[in-house]
C-alpha cells in the first residue's frame, strides 16, 4: 500500500511538473533568430578584412549598466553586470510573460563563456541590412537609366558655402526634416522643400532663371529651383559603379562596386553619424555624388578655435564628410589611446556634426578606392576620377 502511494505521488509530481513546464513553454515565443551569414542574394567579394565588425547582429547596452541573467525570467540570477556601450552578439529575440529579451553570450565572473539573457529595455539592437542597401542601389540604377533614356541631363546641386566657425546656421526645416542650411530651396505647388547639397537629380526643363528638376530622394516632382545651383561637375555617367551606402538606424555601412554587370559587397563596417547640436546637424538622407576628397579635414570647437584633424575626408553633402577618427590637438600625445576609445563607440549612438565617422583603417581603404589610387601628393584636395555615389537612408 505504501509502495503504491509512493508511486502515485511520483506520478502526480511528474504530471504537475509536465503541466507546469508545458504552461511555462507555451509562454516562450522566439521572435527572431539571427544569423552571422551574409544573405546568399548578396554577391560578396570582400577587399578589406581589417575593419569587419566582430558581429553582424548585436546589442549594445544603452543604460549606465545592465545585468545579464541566467534566464529570461525577471529577477533570475545574474551572470554578470556590464557597463554602458558594451556590445554583445545577439542570437535570438525572445518574448516571455510580456517581456522581451535577447539571448547573448558573455563571460561569467570566472571568465568562462556562458549563454545569458538581457532585457530589451536596457539595450539597442543593431544589424547589417544588406538587402535594403542593394534595394537602394537598384533605385539609383533605375533612376539613372530611366532619366538618361528620357534624354534628361543628370546633374547635382551645389550650394555648399564653407562655414568653419559654425555661425548663423539656418535651422529652418521642411516637412521631411531637411534643414535650409547649405541646401537648395525648392518649391512644389505651394510647398517649400530643401534639397540637400550634392543631391542627384535630372533636369526636366529650364525656363528663364528657373529649373524644374526631379530629385531622386524627393517624391514631389518636378521641383522648381534657381538654375544657378545646378552643377555638372563631376559629370554624372548613366551608370555609376561605385556606391557607399549608409544605414543611419543601424549606424553602419556597406561599400559596393559593380563588376561584370553585378553589384559586389567589397567592404562593410560600423560607423557614427550626425546628431543635431549647436555645432552641426544630423546626417542628411538621400542620394549624393562625391565631388572631392581631402587628405586632412580640420575642425573647430564651440569657441571657434582650431580643435583637431580628421584624416581622409570624402565629401558627400554640404559640410558632411566620411572621414577617419577625429583627434584633438591635445590628444595627439596619447593618440592611440584616444583613437581606440572613440572607435569603440562606432555602431552604437550617433554623435557627429553631420559627418560619417569610420575607423582609421577603413577610411584609408575607402579613400584609396574613391580616388582610384590616383593621389596628388602636392595637394590636400583630391579629384574623384570616377563617379562615386553615397546613399544615406
Amino acid at each position: 500500500m505504501k509502495e503504491l502511494r509512493k508511486v502515485s505521488i511520483k506520478i502526480i509530481g511528474f504530471l504537475f511538473f509536465l503541466i507546469s513546464w508545458t504552461t511555462y513553454s507555451e509562454q516562450i515565443k522566439i521572435l527572431e533568430k539571427y544569423s552571422e551569414v551574409i544573405p546568399l542574394k548578396i554577391n560578396v567579394n570582400i577587399e578589406n578584412n581589417e575593419s569587419e565588425p566582430e558581429f553582424m547582429n548585436y546589442i549594445y547596452i544603452k543604460s549606465v549598466e545592465a545585468p545579464v541573467r541566467k534566464s529570461y525570467v525577471a529577477n533570475s540570477k545574474e551572470i554578470v553586470r556590464l557597463p554602458f556601450n558594451t556590445k554583445l552578439q545577439a542570437f535570438e529575440k525572445i518574448e516571455y510573460a510580456g517581456n522581451t529579451w535577447y539571448k547573448v553570450a558573455v563571460k561569467n565572473k570566472e571568465g568562462k563563456k556562458e549563454i545569458g539573457y538581457i532585457s530589451e529595455r536596457l539595450v539597442n539592437f543593431r544589424t547589417f541590412n544588406f538587402e535594403e542597401m542593394i534595394s537602394r542601389i537598384e533605385k539609383l540604377d533605375s533612376f539613372l537609366k530611366n532619366e538618361n533614356g528620357r534624354g534628361k541631363r543628370l546633374m547635382t546641386t551645389n550650394t555648399y558655402v564653407p562655414n568653419p566657425s559654425n555661425s548663423n546656421m539656418d535651422r529652418t526645416k521642411d516637412k521631411y526634416g531637411v534643414s535650409a542650411d547649405q541646401n537648395t530651396k525648392a518649391t512644389y505647388k505651394n510647398e517649400t522643400l530643401f534639397i540637400p547639397d550634392r543631391s542627384i537629380l535630372s533636369v526636366e526643363s529650364i525656363e528663364g532663371n528657373n529649373a524644374y528638376v526631379n530629385v531622386l530622394s524627393i517624391p514631389e516632382r518636378p521641383l522648381k529651383i534657381n538654375k544657378n545651383v545646378l552643377s555638372g561637375y563631376p559629370k554624372i555617367e548613366p551608370e555609376i559603379k561605385k556606391v557607399i551606402v549608409i544605414d543611419l538606424h543601424n549606424e553602419n555601412q556597406g561599400v559596393f562596386e559593380k563588376r561584370d554587370g553585378r553589384w559586389e559587397l567589397i567592404s562593410y563596417t560600423l560607423n557614427k553619424t550626425g546628431i543635431e547640436s549647436t555645432l552641426g546637424f544630423e546626417t542628411p538622407k538621400g542620394y549624393f555624388l562625391v565631388p572631392m576628397a581631402k587628405f586632412e579635414m580640420g575642425y573647430r570647437d564651440e569657441f571657434n578655435k582650431a580643435a583637431g584633424i580628421a584624416k581622409y575626408a570624402i565629401r558627400f553633402s554640404g559640410g558632411g564628410y566620411i572621414h577617419g577618427t577625429p583627434v584633438n590637438y591635445e590628444e595627439e600625445a596619447n593618440r592611440d589611446f584616444f583613437v581606440k576609445l572613440k572607435e569603440s563607440t562606432l555602431g552604437t549612438i550617433e554623435g557627429t556634426r553631420k559627418c560619417i565617422r569610420n575607423t582609421e583603417d577603413h577610411i584609408k581603404f575607402l579613400f584609396e578606392w574613391v580616388t582610384d589610387g590616383k593621389i596628388n601628393r602636392k595637394s590636400n584636395e583630391q579629384k574623384i576620377p570616377e563617379n562615386v555615389a553615397v546613399i544615406v537612408f
